[in-house]
């Protein structure tokens, strides 16, 4: 594997965000303020306000002073989650809020600590490593670069995170029942455990997970450290093939939806694991829309669409930080690398 110890970095507090909120007529509204185990305000945490009734939902962040605001919510019953990554925090949940038309609702949000035992070896948890290298990179204040036929070139290292607002998939109850048994074991079949590709779109197996993009108008690049060690998306009007050979990481073709990448990907095999430690089948169809919002921002939606595995696509949104400062090292993996 690669030598973790390669890549140090120094932990500190990510940026705030502050909110700007008004209530409207009609809508009922849910503030309050976000506090630590110790009674600290905690900001820029992902709050998410879902309708019970109708599943549509509300988001915000708490703010620099950990205060928050949903101000345009129907009336009826919410569940108030907060989606927390490793490793200071436990995720918070409250199925139990009541909104009114034209009413505030405080809900004062009170979240536990995880504990020590989850920094067990630096680098173990890819969390707090990925945020401390968001803290160290030195992103240029310039507009998002143009390939020569003006389109966002996407060109750069990135930085892979997580869905700050992650929706459960509508599995049938087959593939659910496979997750739940990979959970129960610890994950003890995952291919990359054998030396096999990990799991899209950026198959990155150590943490923090990073992907090198080298784009030109007519092919997309993707290196990353993991096998095979790279991705093509073609980009130059070339179809999927009539019958692909399945493959860990399929058959991706690109075309530009104004300012959206859209990269397509059919021709996966049966063996490869999807996010979440869901099965795939050689049905799988993969959507990613890749949006270059800034010079240092990718906005990732990735649309998994298997009707073996999945009632409805499951979409997750990824955002992806320049980290110019960083560079991919050798990825050598020797078969049974875990040791089981």
């Amino acid at each position: 594997m690669t030598n973790l110890g390669a890549r140090i970095v120094t932990f500190g507090l990510m940026a705030c965000v502050p909110f700007t909120a008004s209530s409207q007529g009609g809508y009922g509204v849910i503030s309050g303020t976000v506090f630590g185990p110790s009674g600290e305000t905690v900001p820029d945490l992902p709050i998410q306000a879902t309708h019970a009734a109708s599943g549509e939902y509300e988001r915000t962040r708490s703010a620099a002073n950990g205060e928050y605001m949903l101000t345009t919510l129907a009336a009826g019953s919410y569940t108030v989650t907060i989606s927390i990554l490793c490793c200071t925090y436990e995720s918070y949940k409250n199925e139990e809020i009541v909104v009114a038309a034209g009413e505030t609702t405080s809900l004062e949000i009170q979240l536990e600590g995880m504990g020590n035992d989850y920094f067990v070896t630096f680098g173990d948890y890819s969390d707090p490593l990925a945020a401390a290298i968001r803290k160290k990179q030195e992103i240029p204040d310039l507009p998002v670069p143009r390939l020569p036929d003006g389109k966002p070139d996407l060109s750069g290292m990135w930085l892979v995170g997580k869905d700050p607002y992650p929706q459960s998939a509508d599995a049938h109850p087959w593939a659910a029942e496979i997750v739940a048994e990979r959970k129960a074991n610890g994950a003890a079949e995952l291919p990359s455990r054998r030396c096999l590709p990990y799991k899209p779109p950026i198959p990155s197996i150590v943490p923090p997970h990073l992907g090198k993009f080298v784009h030109s108008e007519d092919l997309l690049v993707i290196l990353f450290e993991g096998v095979p060690g790279f991705r093509q998306v073609f980009l130059d009007g070339r179809q999927h093939p009539d019958e692909p050979n399945p493959s860990w990481l399929g058959h991706s073709i690109g075309h530009w939806d104004g300012e959206v990448l859209v990269v397509d990907t059919v021709g996966y095999n049966d063996r490869g694991w999807m996010m979440g430690n869901y099965p795939q089948t050689e049905e799988l169809h993969l959507i990613e829309r890749y949006r270059r919002t800034a010079y240092g921002r990718i906005e990732l939606e990735v649309s998994a669409e298997d009707p073996t595995v999945f009632k409805v696509p499951w979409i997750q949104n990824l955002p992806l930080d320049l980290a110019p400062q960083e560079e991919l090292i050798e990825y050598i993996c020797e078969n049974d690398q875990w040791g089981n």
